[in-house]
C-alpha cells in the first residue's frame, strides 16, 4: 500500500506540472480564461491604439473549397464557407472574412498570381493595403504570473484560442474600448502582431 500511495503522489505532481509552471518569484503561473483575460486587460488599462501596416491577399472561396478545413496561425481550424473570402497574411496564414469587411479596412491595390501552401495550384489573389485611417485597439497580455491566455474570437465563440504570454488581444476601433463589448475581440500571436501591426504611441491613446 505504501508503494501505491507513493506512485499516486508522483503522478499527481506530474499532472500538476503539465498545466502550470513556476514563475521567477516562485509563484504558480496561470493560463487565463477568456473572462480572466478580459478582466486583466481592464485592470491593467492595457488597450493601446494600433494600425495594421502590411497587406493581405484575398480571393473568393471557390465552390470546390466549401467545407474544406484550413489551419490558422492560432493552430485552430476554420472551415471555408460559401460567400466568404479567403484572406492570407504576410506569414501565409489563412482566415476568412466577408468582402464587405475587407473593403471597410483595406484598399484594393492590384492582382497577383500566388500559390500558398493550401492552394493546389496558383490562384489570382487581390492585394489589399490597409486604409491609412483605420485603427484598432490592441492589448498585450503578459506578466510574471501569466503562462498564457485564452480568447473566444467573435467568429467562433465555442472554440477558444490560446496564446502564450506576450500575445495580443485585438478589437475594432471604438471611442472607449473599456466600455465596449468585451467579447468582440480576436487573437493575434506576438510574432505575427509585431510583424504586421504598428502601435501608435501617442498621448492619450488609452482612454
Amino acid at each position: 500500500m505504501a508503494g501505491l500511495s507513493w506512485m499516486i503522489a508522483v503522478a499527481a505532481v506530474l499532472l500538476c506540472g503539465c498545466s502550470n509552471r513556476s514563475s521567477s518569484n516562485g509563484e504558480t503561473a496561470m493560463r487565463l480564461s477568456h473572462e480572466q483575460t478580459s478582466e486583466w486587460i481592464q485592470q491593467h488599462r492595457a488597450w493601446r491604439l494600433a494600425k495594421k501596416v502590411k497587406p493581405v491577399w484575398a480571393r473568393a472561396v471557390r465552390a470546390d473549397e466549401i467545407g474544406k478545413p484550413f489551419q490558422t496561425a492560432d493552430h485552430a481550424t476554420e472551415v471555408a464557407q460559401e460567400g466568404f473570402w479567403l484572406c492570407v497574411g504576410v506569414a501565409g496564414e489563412p482566415w476568412f472574412q466577408t468582402r464587405e469587411k475587407i473593403e471597410a479596412k483595406y484598399d484594393r491595390a492590384r492582382e497577383e498570381s500566388k500559390q500558398f501552401s493550401f492552394d493546389q495550384q496558383a490562384c489570382v489573389y487581390q492585394v489589399f493595403q490597409p486604409k491609412g485611417d483605420v485603427q484598432n485597439w490592441a492589448a498585450q497580455v503578459s506578466g510574471p504570473q501569466i503562462e498564457g491566455f485564452y480568447i473566444r474570437p467573435n467568429y467562433d465563440m465555442q472554440h477558444p484560442l490560446y496564446s502564450p504570454a506576450g500575445g495580443y488581444v485585438v478589437k475594432d476601433h471604438v471611442p472607449d474600448p473599456y466600455r465596449d463589448n468585451p467579447d468582440d475581440v480576436w487573437l493575434v500571436q506576438q510574432s505575427l502582431f509585431e510583424s504586421t501591426y504598428e502601435l501608435l504611441l501617442t498621448s492619450g491613446d488609452s482612454p
